[in-house]
């Protein structure tokens, strides 16, 4: 499958789309920020279906030498979406491509080596955890097993009050 638009994974697992790129593949002639605004117009809600993100980049301009880009991340069902209102050879390019991404996203391989790459981060956190608690546990252990262990409240009893007092 040749690669149309650029898709990534973002860190709640969803599959994003450079809106900026995509508006240049549909050859949309209206000025980026213009299009983007009319598009969500249909109904779509920033930080759920897309997200704002700006860039700073280089320019030739040696008074200013960097320049802030604003750019949007958007989910593969908005970029579907959005290729379908198109309605341009371009557009149903873009819809058939990310139908095919998501099938290959939802096929059983990949759901499994999504799952196996999350179980191998949950064992890595664990794996910490371990590491931080275990002097811990051997100090504990240490402790308890002295043989001149003597309970707080065998302390308390001697001097006739309870544990809590005593504390």
């Amino acid at each position: 499958m040749q690669e149309l638009v650029t898709t990534h994974q973002n860190e709640s697992g969803d599959i994003i789309v450079s809106a900026r790129e995509l508006h240049e593949f549909l050859c949309v002639k209206t000025q980026y920020t213009k299009w983007f605004g009319r598009m969500t117009e249909y109904g779509f809600v920033e930080n759920t279906d897309f997200i704002l993100v700006s860039q700073k980049c280089p320019t030739n301009n040696p008074k200013n030498p960097t320049t802030e880009i604003i750019d949007h991340h958007i989910k593969l069902p908005m970029a579907k979406e959005i290729s379908m209102i198109q309605r341009t050879e371009k557009g149903k390019q873009a819809r058939q491509y990310f139908l095919q991404v998501e099938a290959a996203w939802n096929s059983p391989e990949m759901v499994l080596s999504r799952a196996l790459e999350f179980a191998s981060q949950q064992r890595q956190q664990l794996l910490a955890k371990v590491a931080e608690y275990e002097p811990k546990a051997a100090y504990y252990d240490y402790v308890l097993q002295s043989p001149s262990l003597i309970r707080i409240t065998d302390i308390a009893k001697d001097y006739g009050m309870s544990a809590r007092q005593l504390n």
